[in-house]
């Protein structure tokens, strides 16, 4: 998701060349690199997001801002839903705090550049449950990334 139709194709453009760059340098196949783009859904609302299973937001560092989009996330969300935060430095309990369902809220922290970055900060802030948690590091691991369990400091 992204702000706007401009930005949200400055984004898809950002994805298709990482898949061209692998395909180019043998770590993909162009057949596997359509493949998982003709999976990638995109959009400007919130709703868009709706029947997802895990949400990581991505907006500017503001508390409030997150907070907002935590929020918004729940009322179109299912309620198993994992809420993610890739906060780099503010308390995930404030931010989880703006949501109905903090056992579902976790910190999911990808280093930049995220698509080459190996290294994954799976936050446990107070209220996240273990299959949260447990989730979170699946999920990483899913992603070919070394997940790396971290409390909220």
């Amino acid at each position: 998701l992204d702000v706007d139709a401009a930005s949200l194709e400055r984004g898809l453009a950002r994805v298709r060349g990482a898949f061209d760059a692998a395909v180019a340098k043998g770590r993909t196949t162009r057949a596997e690199a359509d493949a998982k783009l003709a999976r990638l859904r995109a959009g400007t609302a919130l709703a868009d997001a709706a029947g997802s299973d895990l949400a990581i937001e991505a907006v500017f560092e503001s508390l409030d801002l997150k907070r907002r989009v935590f929020g918004e996330l729940d009322g179109v969300l299912g309620a198993d839903a994992l809420l993610a935060t890739n906060t780099s430095y503010l308390d995930v309990d404030a931010i989880a705090a703006g949501s109905a369902r903090p056992a579902n809220v976790l910190g999911l922290h990808f280093f930049s550049p995220a698509n080459v970055m190996k290294l994954v900060e799976v936050v446990r802030a107070r209220a996240t449950s273990p299959a949260a948690l447990a989730t979170g590091v699946a999920f990483a691991r899913r992603l070919g990334k070394m997940p790396v369990v971290v409390g909220n400091a």
